[in-house]
C-alpha cells in the first residue's frame, strides 16, 4: 500500500472517530435533514385544519337545498319518508343527501356544524385516495410535496362553501367522494371495493355517474381483461336506466338563447374556475387548456397499451411512470372532463358561466390534482425533477385564487341570523330572499330544528330581550343620526319605510362600539322582530370614530304595528329615530 493511501486511511480513520466523539453534532445533522419533510407534512396538515376552523366559525342555522330536501324526504310529523328518497330533486337522486339531511334534523337539530364536519371527513377519504394512487416510484420528499400540493388543493380556499355551508358539502361531496375513492380502488385492482363505493356515490349525487365509464378505462390502462373491464359499463347502464325510470320534478325550458359555445363555455368555465373566480375568459381558457393536456396525456397512454408496451421504469426514479401505474390519475382526469361536459349540457341552457358558481369547486380542484400528478409522472423530465416546487406553486395559486369564493362564502355567515328570525315571526318573504319557506315550517317545529330550540336567542347575552318580551320605550335613548351627536354614537335605519317581513338595514355605534343585538318592537314595545350585528360597515369608518363592523340587518312580523328600532347594549336601549332609504333594503 501507498504512503499516500495509507495517509488517507489514517485521516479517514480519524475523522470517523472525530464524528463518533461528537453524537451530539450528528443528532443536530440528522435533526436538520428531517426539517423539510416535517415541514412539508406540517403543510400537508395546515389546510385540513383550517377547513375544521371554517366548519367551526360558520352559524349553526341550514339554508337554501337544506330545508327542501327536508321538507320533501320527512311527512308532517318528521317521520322519513322512504319512497320521497328515491324521487329526483334538480334531476340528481337524493337517497344518501335526503336521509343525511333527515339524521342530522334528528340527532343534531337541524344544525349546520355536524353537516360541516362531515364534509371534512368526505373530503379527507378523497384526499386518502388520492394520496394511495401515488405511483411507488414518486418517493422521499418528491412525495411528501406532492401529498403536501394535493391537501392544499382538496381544501383549498375555494372549498369554504362545502365546510362553513355544511348543506352544499353533503350534497356534493356525497357523489364526489365516493367516486374518487371507487377510482382509487379499481387503480389498485379492487373491483368490489370499487363498484360498491362507485354505486354509492350514485346515490349521493348525479356528479358521480361517470365514474362507471371512468373505471372501465382504468380497468383497460391496468390492462385487465375484457371482462373486468366491460363490468363497469353494465353496472352503469344499470343506473342510468334506474336514473330514468325515477321520478322526476317537473322540467322547463332554460331562459338563455344558446349555441355550442355555450355549453363548451359551460364545460370549460366548470373545469378552469380553480384559475379564475371573477374573469369568465380565463376560466374558459383554463379549462380549454387543462382538458387539451388531459386528451395529450390520455392519447399518449392509450397509444402505449394498444401497442401492449411493457414498461418497466422501476429502477429508474425520474423516469416516466408506467401507464398502469398512474391508471386512476388518467381515470380521475377522465371523470372531471365528463363532469364538465355534464354541467355544460345541463347549465349551459342557463348561461356559459354557469359553471363558475363555486358549488362546481370540487370538480375543477380534481382537474388541478390530476395535472399536477400526471405533470410530475408523465410528464417532461424537467417538470418531474421538479416535483416540490411544482406542486407547492399549483397548490398555492389555487388557494389564493379561491379567496374570491371564500370570501363571499364568510360574508354571508353574519347575515343567517336574519333566516332564524324571519322563521320564528312567520316572515315568509324574507324565508324566500333567504332560500327557505313557510310551506315546510310546521314539519321544522314538529322536529324541533333549530331554531325551533331552547338555545335560539337574539343575542343580547343573559337576561337581554328576546322575542315576545316587552320593552319600555319611555326609557329608551334615542340614538340620533350623524351629525347630531359625537363622533363616536350615532346610527340610522337605511331601509325606509319600517314594515314587518322585509329585510332592514341599519347601523348603530355606541361609544364606538356595535350593538349587542338589534330589536323590533311593536308601538306598545313588545319585541317582534330582531336580526344579526356586527356586519361590515366601512363607509360608516369614514365619518365616524368606531368599528368597521356597526352594521345590522333584522326583520320583523308581518303584521307588527308601529314598529321601533332598538339597537341594545349594555342594558340600555337605544332607539334610532333617523330613517333614511339608502338604497340598501
Amino acid at each position: 500500500m501507498s504512503e499516500s493511501a495509507r495517509d488517507g486511511g489514517t485521516v479517514a480513520t480519524l475523522e470517523a472517530q472525530q464524528r463518533a466523539s461528537e453524537p451530539g453534532k450528528s443528532a443536530k445533522r440528522g435533526l436538520f435533514d428531517k426539517l423539510p419533510l416535517w415541514a412539508l407534512w406540517a403543510l400537508t396538515a395546515l389546510p385540513i385544519l383550517l377547513s375544521i376552523t371554517e366548519v367551526l366559525r360558520a352559524p349553526k342555522i341550514n339554508h337554501a337545498d337544506y330545508w327542501v330536501v327536508l321538507g320533501l324526504t320527512a311527512d308532517t310529523n318528521g317521520n322519513l319518508d322512504v319512497a320521497q328518497l328515491f324521487h329526483l330533486y334538480h334531476e340528481h337522486p337524493i337517497v344518501l343527501v335526503g336521509l343525511v339531511f333527515w339524521l342530522d334534523a334528528k340527532l343534531f337539530a337541524g344544525t349546520q356544524t355536524p353537516l360541516g364536519f362531515l364534509s371534512v371527513v368526505l373530503a379527507a377519504g378523497m384526499f386518502a385516495a388520492l394520496w394511495s394512487m401515488l405511483p411507488r416510484t414518486l418517493t422521499g420528499l418528491r412525495r411528501a410535496g406532492v401529498v403536501a400540493g394535493l391537501s392544499g388543493l382538496v381544501f383549498s380556499a375555494g372549498t369554504v362553501e362545502y365546510f362553513g355551508d355544511g348543506m352544499m358539502g353533503v350534497q356534493w361531496l356525497l357523489g364526489l367522494a365516493p367516486a374518487v375513492i371507487a377510482i382509487a380502488f379499481a387503480h389498485h385492482g379492487k373491483l368490489v371495493p370499487a363498484f360498491l363505493f362507485a354505486f354509492m356515490g350514485s346515490l349521493g349525487h348525479g356528479v358521480a355517474f361517470p365514474v362507471w365509464i371512468v373505471l372501465a378505462l382504468v380497468l383497460w390502462l391496468r390492462g385487465e381483461s375484457r371482462i373486468k373491464t366491460a363490468l363497469p359499463l353494465g353496472l352503469g347502464l344499470v343506473v342510468f336506466i334506474l336514473w330514468r325510470v325515477a321520478p322526476w320534478p317537473p322540467s322547463y325550458q332554460k331562459p338563455n338563447v344558446v349555441g355550442a359555445d355555450t355549453y363548451l363555455g359551460a364545460m370549460t368555465s366548470t373545469i378552469g374556475q380553480s384559475w379564475s373566480t371573477k374573469s369568465p375568459d380565463l376560466a374558459f381558457l383554463a379549462g380549454a387548456l387543462t382538458v387539451g393536456l388531459f386528451g395529450l396525456l390520455i392519447a399518449a397512454a392509450v397509444k402505449q397499451r394498444l401497442a401492449a408496451k411493457t414498461e418497466n421504469f422501476t429502477g429508474t426514479l425520474d423516469g416516466p411512470a408506467p401507464v398502469a401505474a398512474v391508471a386512476g390519475w388518467f381515470g380521475l382526469a377522465a371523470q372531471v372532463t365528463l363532469n364538465g361536459a355534464m354541467i355544460g349540457v345541463s347549465r349551459g341552457g342557463y348561461n356559459a358561466t354557469e359553471g363558475m358558481s363555486s358549488r362546481y369547486v370540487g370538480i375543477g380542484l380534481l382537474g388541478v390534482c390530476a395535472v399536477l400528478v400526471l405533470l410530475v409522472t408523465r410528464g417532461p423530465r424537467a417538470l418531474r425533477l421538479k416535483a416540490i416546487p411544482l406542486a407547492l406553486v399549483m397548490a398555492l395559486c389555487v388557494y389564493a385564487i379561491g379567496n374570491t369564493a371564500a370570501g363571499a362564502t364568510r360574508y354571508r355567515y353574519a347575515y343567517q341570523p336574519v333566516l332564524a328570525v324571519a322563521m320564528h315571526v312567520n316572515a315568509g318573504g324574507v324565508m324566500a330572499k333567504m332560500f327557505a319557506y313557510t310551506d315546510f315550517l310546521e314539519q321544522e317545529r314538529t322536529m324541533g330544528i333549530y331554531p325551533f330550540t331552547p338555545d335560539f336567542t337574539l343575542g343580547c347575552g343573559a337576561g337581554g330581550p328576546e322575542l315576545g318580551t316587552t320593552v319600555d320605550l319611555a326609557k329608551a335613548v334615542e340614538l340620533k343620526g350623524p351629525g347630531y351627536g359625537t363622533k363616536d354614537t350615532a346610527g340610522a335605519v337605511d331601509t325606509a319605510p319600517v314594515t314587518g317581513d322585509k329585510q332592514i338595514n341599519g347601523w348603530a355605534l355606541i361609544g364606538g362600539q356595535q350593538a349587542q343585538c338589534i330589536l323590533i318592537t311593536d308601538g306598545g314595545g313588545k319585541v317582534v322582530g330582531g336580526g344579526t350585528v356586527g356586519l361590515p360597515r366601512d363607509d360608516i369608518s369614514q365619518f365616524m370614530n368606531g368599528t368597521g363592523r356597526s352594521g345590522w340587518q333584522a326583520v320583523a312580523a308581518p303584521e307588527v304595528k308601529d314598529p321601533v328600532v332598538l339597537a341594545y347594549r349594555d342594558g340600555v336601549y337605544h332607539r334610532i329615530t333617523t330613517i333614511k332609504d339608502a338604497g340598501k333594503g
